[in-house]
Order: structure tokens, then sequence, then C-alpha cells
């Protein structure tokens, strides 16, 4: 990670007094661990900051101790000057409700690690070789010799844990476990953070694994394995506004599959689709031909148009991919 560019990211945020951080739509946890820890942060330097999320905090981050504090569009707080985007490629990721609420003329300060990040900020601190914004933020708190409490290291860790599918995922470098071990040193509960995460899956979130796993199909080949959410399944299993981290996975973990896809739509004529790869296919390429973007082994993209017409589109653009 370049020094230069965390001291100057560490300057403008140790000079502004008052900021907003700001996390995506839909938000992972990644940017839920990223905003919660530097909420902390800047709260224990005395500085008067808030934080929000288009969506509010998904159940499954709600043990991380502060997260009450992060509001939704639905308790908006006064939006300060400074504002600092985290785990945003774009602007627009803070979601299509938020976005036309937030002042134009304001200092920006970008922190980001997804390879389609645009370096929209007064200050960008992206780092695409960083496996997460958690970890960059980790780093960016050691420049400001920051103490790392408890409740920072939670956040942080538990976005890690997320964003390299624990440890798992192409993403994980030697400095990625560094940082790990020293958020372990900290005290962090790894039995309460896997319990959170992995263990504690509401009926509901199991019915949607469970029909997005009926929808199964693949390729003639077996390399594109797809599963969709149609907006009634949605309606009927009373899921329309659940976070659907991980399942795309299911998809993705099946012996001989380079590319997974997820279809979800989120309304009638509006389909978000998620993209994952294992080593051949840059997804973030593919997305990107939709206004989308991420990671080269992990994307999103939204598409209008009926369910069936956006699987025909995508899918043929996948196989255009492929080696």
């Amino acid at each position: 990670m370049n020094s230069e560019e965390l001291e100057t990211a560490a300057q403008a945020l140790m000079r502004q007094k008052k900021l907003t951080l700001l996390g995506h739509s839909i938000p992972d946890g990644d940017c839920v661990g990223a905003v919660n820890a530097l909420m902390w942060a800047l709260a224990d330097m005395g500085k008067d900051v808030n934080a929000v999320i288009e969506d509010g905090v998904p159940p499954t981050y709600r043990f991380l101790n502060g997260s009450e504090r992060i509001a939704s569009i639905l308790n908006l707080p006064p939006i300060n000057d400074c504002l600092v985007y985290l785990d945003c490629a774009t602007k627009e990721r803070v979601g299509d409700r938020l976005f036309p609420l937030i002042p134009a003329a304001a200092t920006v300060i970008n922190i980001d690690h997804h390879v389609s990040n645009q370096s929209y900020g007064t200050v960008n601190l992206v780092d695409v070789s960083a496996s997460s914004t958690c970890e960059i933020v980790f780093c960016l708190l050691r420049k400001m010799d920051r103490p790392i409490t408890i409740d920072i290291a939670t956040s942080l860790y538990c976005g890690i844990v997320m964003d390299t599918g624990s440890f798992q995922y192409s993403n994980t470098g030697p400095q990625t476990h560094q940082v790990a071990a020293e958020l372990l040193q900290c005290g962090v509960d790894v039995d309460l953070v896997r319990t959170r995460l992995f263990e504690s899956k509401s009926r509901v979130e199991v019915s949607v694994q469970k029909t997005a796993l009926d929808s199964l199909e693949f390729s003639k080949d077996g390399r594109i394995a797809s599963m969709h959410l149609s907006y009634d399944d949605l309606t009927r299993l009373g899921a329309a506004d659940l976070h659907f981290e991980g399942i795309i996975n299911m998809a993705r973990n099946i012996e001989n599959v380079e590319v997974a896809l997820l279809f979800r739509e989120i309304q009638p004529g509006v389909v978000k689709v998620g993209f994952r790869s294992k080593q051949l296919v840059d997804v973030n390429r593919i997305a990107g031909e939709w206004g989308g973007g991420g990671h080269k082994r992990a994307a999103g993209a939204t598409l209008r148009g009926e369910l069936e017409a956006v699987k025909k589109l995508v899918l043929l653009k996948v196989e255009e991919h492929l080696p």
C-alpha cells in the first residue's frame, strides 16, 4: 500500500472536524465493517461524525457494537461538508435514493479497493491489491497512530473475513493474514464472529437458498452455472428486502464451474446480476458492459428487461469471455 497516499488520506481526515461516512447500497460485511470501524476511530478523536448506508445495516452485522448508529435513508442525519466514501467504486453506489440528497460541493475522501473505482475523490486512497476496504482502513488507522479498540478490530476482522471468503479467495495475500493476526491480538472473539456470520441464518434466508438452488441451470459444457430469483419468488417468501450475500457461491462452489451467476428481479423489469468466477474470467469487464463493476472475480450490474431476456443476454456475453 502506497505510504504517500496513506499519509495524504490520514492528514485529510485529521484536518476535518465534521464528517459523514457513506457506504454502498445493499451493504456487505466489508462495507459495514469499514464504516463502523472508521466511525468509532473518528468519534474517539472527538470528531463530529455520522454515517449513512441507504438500506441500513443488515441483521447479520447488527452484532457489531456501534452499528446501531449507522443511519439509513429512513432516518437520514444532516450530511456534513466532508464526505468519506467507503467501499464505493463510484459515488452513485451509495444508492438511487441517497445519491440525489448528497451535496455536490463537498470535500470527498474516497477509500476503496475495487479495480473499477473511478478515483472521484478530492483525496483518493484506492488500493486494488488490498483484500478489502477494511484492510485499507486498518492501515490508515495505523498511519494515523490510532488505537485499534476491540470494537474497531471486530468490525475490521468481520469485513476481511467476508470479502476474502474466510481467507479462501485469491485476493487474500500475506498482508491480509498479517492484518488479521494483529486484529486477533486486539481481542476479537472468533467464536462470536463465526456464529453470527455463518451459523445464524433465518428460515427465510434458507428458503431463499432452496428456491435459488431449485432454479440452478448449467451451460452445455458445465462451465457456467446460473440461478435466479424472480420478483414473485421474493414476494412470496417475504424476502424482497433480504440481503443476498453468499447465495451465489453455492453455484460457484460446484466442480468444473468457472463462472457463477445470480439473477435477482428486484422489481418487475429490473434485474440485479451477480457475477463470480474462479480463475479465468474477468467478470468486472463483463459487468462493465452494463455500467456495473467490482473485482476481476466478483462483480455486479443492474439491467432493465424481463428476467428471461436478461438471463439470455448475460449468458451469451459470459460465453464470449470464456477461454
